[in-house]
């Protein structure tokens, strides 16, 4: 019997072998082609003497014993004169970001401990496991990461420019250099390029802020940057990923604040309606502040996206950007090491070789270079003033569907999606329709559009994003809508869609810190579905351990 399916084994490791190869082959060309400029890159710290920071983790030996100014790390892509870049010269090698020492006496601490710090997050996003579990083998791939050369050169002197400014901001649990692939290539196409650590205001952790410090940060960033000759001061663009890009979304949010444009990759929250507990002091912070968003924005989202929160800012122009294939860490660079480690190891050991992520390889690739590029073309209509490029996209779009980019753009005043004509309709809802329908229509008119489609699209989102329709059933709920929840939920059954793993995640995720949150949420699901052991033992114990 083993030996009848060697021919078979044989076959798949062929395969597999050849697809390492292929994706190898593909690491060793740029993810992103070099736009004209040579870019230069360096790192530096400033204080800002306003703010105070200490680390409370170990009571400020590490930084801020004494009353000590806020540390910013300042990361800094910008095009570089081509004779002191030199394109013929070796090129900054990755591991180079990491490299933040200062000969500060303040931060002879905390500089190695964040260099520590992010070098870890490094190691754990792209190998998979911390430095310590790595076998020799392991060790010699992580080597060969830290060594990837960059379109970067050290020290480079600058171009005369001036050029606009973009600041970045890392997601939560995140490396300060996480989307170091988009800064340097942004940069090549003529932009300075300024990112931080946005440690913890509190000084509690060296994970981002995300808040009011995070804010400030960018400030201070821009503040840096505009005293700088090359730099045009009258444009700066803001973007973020993840909780970075929600950090941003409050940033802009503030009166005063310093950006012309926003760009969003992956908030997370644009898979939610506003009622559902994941994201209440986001959705908070931003209605607030409803009255200041009035910039253009870019918010890029996988195709499930419903953009709830981002349809209620009507004064702002808004041009979603839905792109298929993209897990949510490869709407950055980091996500892409990931990959090419994945391919590097399947070359080399092939019986170990991950199929499934290799096979997915190019066409992720290929999804996060037109996200780049929309990005730039984004940027230039907005802060250069060169539309052509980016109308043109915008015009070129057809059909929306979840199998490709689409590229659709909101105007000031609208906070409803494109109109879906229940007659004529050939095709499924897009999801930002199927909320409008289900809000406006009914449960049972939008009900009758899910079977309708079912057989023809069942992979579509409105039929596997459980974000998406747990979220949209607690709305009903929240808004006294109990019968058509129940109607909608018998619907997902059929489907069938098992949203209730939303709630038991989010009751994990709210712990400890928001029981009376995880209580609710389970109480919800428990009442949707009496049935469901396991929800009704979770939301037993609960109740049990508050009557306690």
């Amino acid at each position: 019997m083993q030996h009848a399916f060697s021919p078979l084994r044989a076959w798949v490791s062929a395969l597999v072998l050849a697809s390492a190869s292929l994706a190898q082959g593909s690491v060793r060309e740029p993810l992103l082609a070099p736009g004209p400029f040579a870019v230069g890159f360096r790192s530096t710290w400033g204080f800002d003497e306003g703010r105070t920071y200490r680390t409370a983790f170990d009571d400020g030996a590490t930084y801020g014993a004494e009353k000590s100014p806020r540390p910013v790390l300042v990361q800094m892509w910008y095009p570089a004169r081509e004779s002191t870049a030199g394109r013929s010269a070796a090129p900054m090698p990755h591991g180079r970001y990491f490299a933040i020492e200062s000969d500060e006496p303040r931060l002879a601490r905390l500089a190695p401990a964040l260099a520590s710090y992010a070098r870890g997050i490094f190691v754990e996003q792209v190998m998979g496991e911390p430095e310590s579990a790595l076998d020799e083998r392991e060790r010699a791939e992580l080597a060969e990461a830290l060594a990837e050369p960059t379109l970067c050169h050290a020290g480079a002197e600058p171009l005369a420019g001036p050029f606009p400014i973009v600041v970045y901001h890392c997601g939560a649990g995140s490396s300060f250099e996480d989307n170091a692939f988009l800064c340097a290539w942004l940069a090549s196409h003529g932009y300075v390029v300024l990112g931080s650590a946005f440690p913890r205001a509190d000084g509690s952790t060296l994970g981002i802020d995300a808040g009011r410090g995070s804010a400030e940060d960018v400030q201070f960033l821009v503040r840096w940057g505009r005293v700088l000759s090359f730099v045009d001061p009258r444009h700066v663009a803001l973007v973020g990923h993840s909780a970075g890009a929600q950090a941003m979304f409050r940033a802009m949010a503030q009166p005063g604040c310093v950006g012309d444009a926003l760009v969003l990759l992956d908030t997370t929250q644009d898979y939610y309606a506003l009622g559902l507990p994941l994201h209440v002091e986001l959705v908070r912070d931003v209605t607030e502040g409803v009255a200041a968003l009035t910039h253009p924005m870019l918010v890029a989202a996988s195709p499930e996206a419903i953009f709830a929160l981002c349809d209620t800012l009507v004064n702002a122009e808004r041009t979603y950007f839905t792109v298929p294939e993209l897990g949510h860490d490869e709407f950055i660079s980091q996500g892409h090491q990931r990959l090419e480690r994945i391919g590097a190891h399947a070359l080399a050991v092939p019986a170990e070789a991950d199929a499934t992520e290799v096979a997915r390889t190019p066409q992720v690739r290929a999804s996060y270079r037109e996200l780049c590029e929309v990005v730039l073309s984004f940027l230039d209509a907005e802060l250069l003033d060169l539309r052509a490029d980016f109308d043109a996209r915008l015009e070129h779009e057809s059909a929306w569907s979840p199998a490709r980019a689409c590229l659709v753009r909101v105007p000031r005043g609208t906070s409803a999606p494109e109109p879906y004509d229940l007659e004529t309709a050939d095709a499924p809802p897009t999801p930002r329709q199927f909320r409008w329908l289900l809000e406006e229509k009914g449960a049972e008119l939008a009900c009758a559009v899910l079977e309708r489609f079912h057989d023809e699209v069942p992979r579509g989102p409105v039929y596997t994003s459980t974000m998406m329709a747990g979220s949209l059933l607690y709305a009903l709920a929240q808004h006294g809508r109990a019968d058509e929840a129940k109607l909608y939920y018998e619907a997902l059954e059929k489907i069938p869609l098992r949203v209730l793993g939303l709630y038991e995640f989010i009751a994990d995720f709210s712990g400890k810190q928001k029981p009376a949150v995880a209580r609710e949420i389970l109480r919800f699901a428990h009442e949707l579905d009496p049935d469901d052991a396991g929800i009704a033992a979770r939301w037993r114990k609960l109740e049990e351990e508050q009557a306690k």
